[in-house]
């Protein structure tokens, strides 16, 4: 959860940039389907409000049915508007992917570090009288915490070049 606090604290140009496209389509679509379908008898799109809301629930999901061309040029209008809503939602999503793993990888590492300093500094309060096991315990919990580090690290690289293939 923090980390996809952090990942919409970083992706607000992103998402901003998502918004403006839709917004800007929304509108030439409306304008456009409602100029086509407004003189249809007994058309849905009594007015440019209602062409709006059909435009809205085209490109962000696939309609509602309670407002729809009848037109052949209109149902033309209505493909290219779906079309351009699902290529509008997916051009941000591969940024905000990378944007997510990046935050989540840091996060795991800000962890590991933490957990790696409490344990030296359970070590080092021990008693001074049991300093062989303390020198092999130190060890271990040193390699444990390098090795997560370089495991949470292979991971990051590994989905990054996933993430980078699917581009």
């Amino acid at each position: 959860l923090k980390s996809l606090g952090m990942t919409i604290a970083q992706c607000y140009e992103e998402v901003g940039l998502l918004m403006l496209f839709l917004s800007v389509g929304i509108s030439i679509f409306a304008t456009v389907e409602y100029a086509i379908e407004h003189d249809i008898p007994e058309t849905t799109f009594t007015n440019v409000p209602s062409a709006w809301w059909w435009a809205t629930t085209s490109m962000t999901t696939v309609g509602y049915g309670d407002i729809r061309p009848d037109t052949a040029l209109g149902k033309v209008m209505a493909f290219i508007c779906i079309l351009s809503g699902i290529l509008i939602l997916a051009l941000p999503i591969a940024i905000i992917n990378d944007r997510f793993s990046a935050c989540y990888f840091t996060l795991k590492m800000k962890e590991a570090a933490l957990r790696h300093g409490e344990a030296l500094k359970r070590l080092t309060r021990s008693s001074a009288s049991d300093m062989s096991a303390i020198g092999v315990n130190l060890r271990d919990a040193y390699a444990r915490s390098v090795l997560e580090m370089l495991r949470l690290q292979g991971r990051e690289r590994a989905s990054t070049r996933s993430s980078a293939g699917d581009l």
